[in-house]
């Protein structure tokens, strides 16, 4: 299928400030988050990920419509979980997170996109386990408590590769819930689910981001290496992809 979006990697700050003002759209103008010291949504971590970004030809006055980060380790992840048993398992991993699209692109092409592009990534660097974030809008769970039970019963990952919510934000999610409250569950954490992502237990409400977070894990040796056979090239651009 042709399609006007073109896919990169990049750590350049150009490219990094353009990644940072559509997150700022997304987490901060539409969700309420909270953003960096220079007024723009980031963090300490921006600097040392590699940021894959979405742009579409078809539309250049836009700037980036899609992105997400990837970066070794789970150091992020572990502010809100413990990941202890993935750590355990020895194998390499890498984290993902800031993952968001323009409103313009959501439920469409765009996301799938992209993520086939980050599986692509890891396999090529040779990481078995992928960990990161998810999030409910809202700093409040009660809304969102049916779809997180539902999440729970189809996909919580198995015991030696389940992270667990800790922390003042922790919140122990239990109950039961209909098949039909998956709906409540956003695009991109079904996408997640579709490639074979389980979920940690429990969720962690995070109120500087204005959001409830689940923990998503992704165990490669489960995924065929689905960027390849998107059979879209990924451009690099002062990135060195070493996750």
């Amino acid at each position: 299928m042709e399609t006007s979006l073109t896919l990169s990697i990049s750590r350049d700050p150009a490219d990094l400030w353009a990644v940072r003002a559509l997150r700022h759209r997304v987490f901060v103008e539409e969700m309420g988050a909270t953003p960096g010291p220079d007024g723009q949504e980031g963090d300490e971590f921006d600097a040392g990920c590699d940021h894959l970004i979405l742009r579409d030809r078809a539309r250049p006055d836009l700037g980036v419509v899609a992105t997400l980060r990837t970066r070794p380790g789970a150091a992020y992840t572990a502010r809100e979980f413990d990941v202890a048993a993935l750590q355990a398992t020895g194998r390499k991993m890498a984290e993902l997170g800031r993952a968001c699209l323009h409103r313009d692109y959501r439920g469409g092409l765009a996301g799938l996109i992209i993520f086939k592009g980050l599986l692509d990534i890891l396999h090529a660097n040779g990481v078995g386990l992928v960990v990161g974030t998810a999030s409910f809008p809202g700093a409040d769970v009660t809304p969102h408590l049916p779809a997180l039970r539902r999440l729970r019963a189809e996909a919580l990952a198995p015991p030696h590769l389940c992270p667990v919510a800790r922390g003042a934000g922790a919140v122990p999610i239990s109950g039961d819930a209909p098949r039909t409250a998956m709906t409540g569950v956003p695009a991109l954490i079904k996408t997640y689910l579709r490639a074979g992502a389980w979920v940690g237990d429990g969720a962690y409400i995070d109120r500087n981001f204005n959001t409830v977070d689940i923990c998503m894990v992704l165990d490669l040796d489960r995924v065929a290496p689905l960027g390849r056979q998107a059979g879209r090239r990924i451009t690099t651009k002062g990135a060195d992809t070493n996750v």
